[in-house]
């Protein structure tokens, strides 16, 4: 998953302190999701990245596809189309979910370890987690060889790195020093 960019961050950040004035939460998570399924139509992807179609033609051909939408998130369709946003939209949902979970008390963790968990072992992780939080915790788990064995665990800016290729590179700079 790429990194939130501060664009997606910012967007995000005011939908959803109208969402908390308004208390529709549910509500803006399922009009994002309109939103990002609309704006990744493969028509629409096309004409977006042409500069030759302008921001007129751009709000012409996402009214012709677009599903039924609240006047508000007319709104921010156009605010993304006139400022040449709408590659954001995916960014922007997962950074107003992020906001709206961490808001009800649930954290978001990425585990990354060396091979595929299966089932047994992905609720391990999620149970303990949760278990020395004391919060529900979404676990994200990727997989990446070169860490060879262990596992990092990373939630917000916390990183916990308890790969073996972190312990390899101390010892080896340990060796060196």
């Amino acid at each position: 998953m790429p990194e939130t960019s501060s664009v997606a961050r910012r967007y995000a950040a005011g939908i959803f302190q109208l969402a908390q004035e308004e208390k529709s939460i549910d509500t803006w998570r399922a009009e994002l999701a309109k939103l990002d399924e609309l704006l990744h139509d493969d028509v629409l992807v096309a004409a977006f990245k042409n500069p030759a179609v302008g921001v007129g033609r751009r709000m012409e051909l996402a009214q012709l596809l677009k599903p039924e939408l609240r006047p508000e998130t007319e709104n921010l369709l156009r605010l993304l189309v006139e400022h040449y946003r709408t590659a954001e939209i995916h960014r922007i949902r997962e950074e107003f979910e992020r906001l709206a979970d961490e808001a009800s008390g649930i954290l978001h963790a990425t585990v990354t370890t060396a091979i595929e968990l299966e089932g047994d072992d992905r609720r391990h992780y999620e149970q303990a987690l949760a278990r020395k939080l004391g919060r529900k915790v979404n676990v994200e788990f990727r997989t990446d060889p070169a860490v060879v064995g262990g596992a990092a665990i990373q939630i917000g800016d916390h990183l916990v790195d308890g790969t073996v290729r972190t312990q390899l590179a101390r010892l080896r700079q340990e060796l060196l020093s």
